[in-house]
């Protein structure tokens, strides 16, 4: 089996989870959010522009979602394909020898994705809630406090971050943590 086919299997199976995650929780909390958005109950502010972004939103996350579904399910192929270096990706795994090198890039590359995959909805949250309260601000005299959300959406940015540097710098990683072992 080369790298590139298990490559495919985690891709698969990180795809399933994320649009499970996806489907039954973030996207079901997003439709609670804009039904008490829309009923005017739950913030009470500019109505006919509030509904518009909100839908837009679910839209964006509609998108989201379709996409995790193409690139890790049904394509992983096109994020396999932008992996460097492309003979790592050539190499046969023979699960007699495992190469322990291989096999930490392989687990570096899987605790990106997971990274990724856990931060990239609840940024997208946090973002739009931080954007609906300013939005509130200008209809209320009253100071909305923001800073246990913004400390929220830093952390997931870092975690979106490492995530990727975990993702696009797997190799490297991998090369210095395997030496590091065998020193």
């Amino acid at each position: 089996m080369k790298i590139k086919d298990l490559l495919r299997i985690i891709f698969r199976i990180f795809g399933l989870y994320s649009v499970i995650n996806l489907s039954f929780t973030f996207f079901p909390a997003q439709i609670a959010i804009t039904y008490l958005s829309s009923s005017g109950d739950f913030l009470p502010f500019d109505s006919d522009n509030g509904i518009m972004q909100t839908w837009i939103y679910l839209v964006v996350v509609l998108l989201l979602i379709t996409a995790v579904f193409y690139l890790l399910i049904i394509n992983p192929d096109i994020i396999i394909n932008k992996l460097k270096p492309k003979s790592f990706l050539e190499v046969t795994i023979s699960f007699d020898k495992l190469n322990p090198e291989s096999l930490l890039q392989i687990a570096i590359l899987s605790i990106g994705i997971l990274m990724l995959f856990e931060s990239i909805p609840t940024l997208i949250n946090k973002l739009f809630l931080v954007f609906k309260m300013n939005k509130m601000r200008e209809y209320f005299e009253d100071n909305f406090n923001t800073n246990g959300l913004n400390f929220e959406i830093i952390t997931e940015s870092v975690k979106v971050l490492l995530g990727l540097i975990f993702i696009i710098f797997q190799n490297q990683i991998g090369k210095v943590l395997y030496r590091q072992n065998v020193k």
